[in-house]
């Protein structure tokens, strides 16, 4: 359970379009990964970053459905349209996609964010603008709250 992505890193991109992945974060890929990584976005406003291992078993998911809903394939196709395989360089580097700097405005801070088994690199500014102008409800928490007592009741198969 130590290979997880947790916290949020502050990062720059050079001018090629790189971003130095946070040294923890690095460690977490190289242990528990590899180095190769799927990177895409859904909506073009952030890069979700995923270890190429997670992606798959997302593919797997979704090559199980029969009949897939509208929905799931716009979700395939918009994560195609933003998709590159691709690899951590040996200085601990990524390349976002020129398409995808410019859409996510991916120019100059970014929040690198840990999501247990992913990330996501926003432009910082406009995460803080669309994130963190609230509070986190106590409707919102008591719903947070349930989910994870209704998953830890589950049998687990191991």
């Amino acid at each position: 359970m130590n290979d997880r992505f947790r916290g949020s890193y502050i990062a720059t991109i050079d001018d090629r379009g790189r971003v130095k992945i946070p040294a923890k974060y690095l460690s977490v890929l190289e242990q528990g990964f590899g180095r190769e990584v799927y990177l895409t976005s859904v909506n073009g406003d952030h890069a979700l970053f995923y270890p190429m291992n997670v992606w798959q078993e997302i593919e797997r998911k979704i090559a199980a459905i029969p009949m897939r809903d509208p929905e799931m394939e716009e979700f395939v196709s918009r994560s195609s349209y933003w998709g590159t395989e691709t690899e951590i360089d040996p200085k601990g580097r990524i390349l976002i996609p020129a398409d995808l700097r410019a859409a996510s405005k991916l120019e100059s801070a970014l929040l690198i964010l840990g999501k247990i088994d992913y990330m996501v690199i926003w432009n910082k500014e406009v995460f803080e603008t669309r994130y963190m102008g609230g509070e986190f409800s106590d409707e919102k928490l008591n719903r947070v709250s349930r989910l994870l007592n209704e998953f830890s009741a589950l049998p687990r198969h191991e």
